[in-house]
């Protein structure tokens, strides 16, 4: 059978024009049950990479019948259900069940992996239907999950519908590990990506090198920034600078550091230049941020 394709473009910004302006990111697959008799199955799965001061407002979910299940990769967003709200984190994973008024707001940058299902409440959700909260922290599996949910319903191979329910399962088992503390450390990005991510994240102090990220991971420079295009969705240019901003404002939260010292820190000798990318990468001044957090 040959592949379906996706109903809209599958990536890229605002993809000259045809998507709002408030994405920097996003990549989407879409689902059905086909001929197969599924109690519930994945009906969309996507990755955005918000703007600051983004809201989803209550008409972007007006197909009520979805159940949503987000993961936070980064930033902060309030998240509101009828007169109830919460903050959800980077790291935290939010499930909404049907017929539940839900509004999503990040005065910050932020991005996230989420899909929704239609069809019955998964039994492993419990009974009955409602909001759950989980705050497992970042983990390169559990997104590796939400991956291959999304790639699925995008590249449609035979079956995939039972592929996406599979890997939804194996999102919850994952999930469940980390809950309770038995742990893997394994990925599901391709060997060079992973690499290149752990050689980032370790010298996020040092400026950043192209032709000596490429060499610790024996590929071309090219063909790094094209993976990381396709599977982490930028350049490994900015997945540096934003580990660095990552470290900043743990830095500028938790210890209160000033300005300067939280730049030096994380490598950079301008505080000026420091401020301007902190802004642009999560729509506050670092100033502004450290005060919140007081």
């Amino acid at each position: 059978m040959k592949s379906k394709l996706p109903q809209r473009p599958v990536s890229g910004g605002t993809h000259h024009g045809s998507r709002p302006l408030f994405f920097d990111y996003w990549r989407v697959g879409y689902g059905n049950r086909e001929e197969f008799a599924l109690d519930f199955w994945v009906e969309q799965a996507g990755e955005y990479h918000c703007k600051p001061d983004h809201t989803y407002l209550l008409d972007e979910y007006q197909i009520q019948r979805w159940m949503r299940v987000f993961y936070l990769k980064t930033g902060e967003a309030q998240c509101r259900f009828d007169k109830n709200s919460m903050t959800i984190r980077a790291g935290d994973l939010l499930i909404t069940p049907p017929n539940h008024p839900f509004v999503y707001q990040s005065h910050y940058a932020s991005q996230y992996h989420w899909f929704a299902l239609a069809g019955r409440w998964p039994p492993v959700w419990g009974n009955p239907p409602r909001v759950l909260h989980f705050s497992p922290g970042y983990d390169a599996e559990l997104e590796a999950k939400f991956v291959g949910i999304r790639e699925a319903l995008i590249l449609q191979p035979p079956g995939y519908p039972l592929k996406a329910v599979s890997w939804f399962y194996n999102l919850m088992a994952r999930l469940e590990a980390l809950r309770s503390g038995r742990l893997s450390a394994t990925s599901g990005y391709p060997d060079a990506v992973r690499n290149a991510m752990l050689f980032l994240q370790e010298n996020y102090t040092q400026p950043f090198s192209a032709e000596e990220t490429a060499v610790n991971v024996h590929i071309s420079q090219s063909h790094l920034r094209a993976l990381f295009e396709k599977w982490v969705g930028e350049s490994p240019n900015r997945y540096h600078t934003r580990c660095r901003i990552e470290q900043a404002r743990r830095l500028l939260r938790d210890q209160h550091l000033p300005v300067q010292d939280a730049a030096v820190q994380v490598g950079f000798n301008d505080a000026s230049y420091f401020s301007r990318v902190f802004k642009q990468m999560t729509g506050s001044l670092p100033g502004d941020f450290r005060k919140k957090h007081l």
